[in-house]
């Protein structure tokens, strides 16, 4: 007798969600799950072991394993076989991190800034989460040696600032996290920031 599915945990949230080869026509598409476009994410972008990713995930470790290996088996035949590759978004909310000299207002947003502070943004309405202290102003921190890994704990989304160097662009990147130039910005403009 089959087991209910346990709700999986899903905070990476695509940004391109269509990939495919324009030198033959094959209208064959295969469409990646958004708990195995998590799990890449995790496993391969990451470097978690498998364990680790599985609690991330609140799945078992069979179960990752087996997720793990749909969706490696999925975009191995896209790229040997030319088909189209498309990612089912289920993520309706997304969190976004900004870097603030005020915990009360988006003033000198750039990664120097005094604080973190992180929005959930969902049906186009945000919510505050969380802000603390930014150890790039309060410990002298490298922005592109701290922020990653702070934001990957907080499970950051987008990164949004008025200006950014390429290290601090690429280190977050490649943690999945992607950077929203915005020079000014007000709370109520939050929830309607294009992704």
């Amino acid at each position: 007798m089959a087991r209910d599915k346990n709700q999986r945990e899903l905070n990476f949230k695509p940004l391109f969600k269509e990939f495919g080869q324009t030198q033959i026509k094959n209208n064959e598409r295969i469409t990646l799950l958004h708990e195995e476009i998590e799990a890449i994410y995790l496993m391969d972008l990451l470097g978690l072991y498998q364990e680790e990713a599985a609690k991330k995930m609140n799945v078992s470790r069979p179960t990752f394993s087996r997720i793990i290996k749909n969706a490696r088996q999925k975009v191995a035949n896209c790229l040997i076989g030319g088909a189209k590759l498309s990612i089912h978004d289920q993520k309706d909310s997304y969190l976004i991190a900004i870097c603030s000299d005020e915990e009360d207002q988006l003033k000198n947003l750039n990664a120097y800034a005094k604080y973190i502070l992180i929005y959930e943004i969902k049906e186009n309405k945000y919510k505050f989460i969380n802000s603390f202290e930014n150890p790039v102003f309060f410990e002298d921190k490298k922005p592109g040696m701290i922020l990653p890994s702070i934001l990957i704990e907080n499970n950051v989304n987008f990164f949004i600032t008025s200006e950014i160097g390429a290290g601090l662009k690429n280190s977050l990147l490649s943690k999945g996290i992607y950077t929203i130039l915005k020079k000014n910005i007000k709370f109520e403009d939050l929830a309607n920031i294009p992704i």
